[in-house]
């Protein structure tokens, strides 16, 4: 597997992994706006056939980053995909001198927070009713944060 950046020019295949992976997807538009705003970061993890396997959308500015959304491919999930990712994120990250990286993980995602607390984010806030699902169900986000 490799990781490669993305452009805008990619929002057509982020929207269709996006569409794999969540109930309420990322349109192409979306996806555009998302990645021509300042301190925006797209990468992509290809298999060897350059399959796309999943990404990781970024923002970065003063020191600091967020982590926008991340999907790996339901036939690839734990498989080390979004581990990769985030691994190639920090890694690219640390480059443009950030040192602090947040993102928000709903509370019934268990397995993405058992990842991002394995990577070494910690716990800093809670938002309420922060996510919905299909049907009007409110679902809390969990705020965690990396770095100093």
């Amino acid at each position: 597997m490799n990781v490669i950046e993305a452009s805008v020019a990619h929002s057509d295949v982020l929207a269709h992994l996006h569409a794999e992976g969540f109930a309420e997807p990322w349109s192409v538009e979306a996806f555009e706006s998302a990645l021509s705003a300042p301190g925006a970061m797209a990468l992509i993890a290809v298999d060897d056939a350059r399959e796309p396997m999943g990404f990781v959308l970024l923002r970065a500015g003063g020191g600091e980053a967020e982590v926008l959304t991340i999907v790996t491919r339901v036939h690839a999930r734990r498989s080390g995909i979004a581990k990769a990712l985030m691994a190639a994120a920090a890694d690219k990250l640390r480059r443009v001198q950030t040192t602090k990286i947040f993102l928000e993980v709903a509370t019934d995602n268990t397995n993405a927070e058992a990842l991002y607390l394995s990577l070494g984010f910690a716990i800093v806030g809670r938002r309420k009713a922060y996510y919905s699902r299909p049907g009007g169900e409110r679902v809390d986000a969990l705020v965690m944060a990396f770095g100093p």
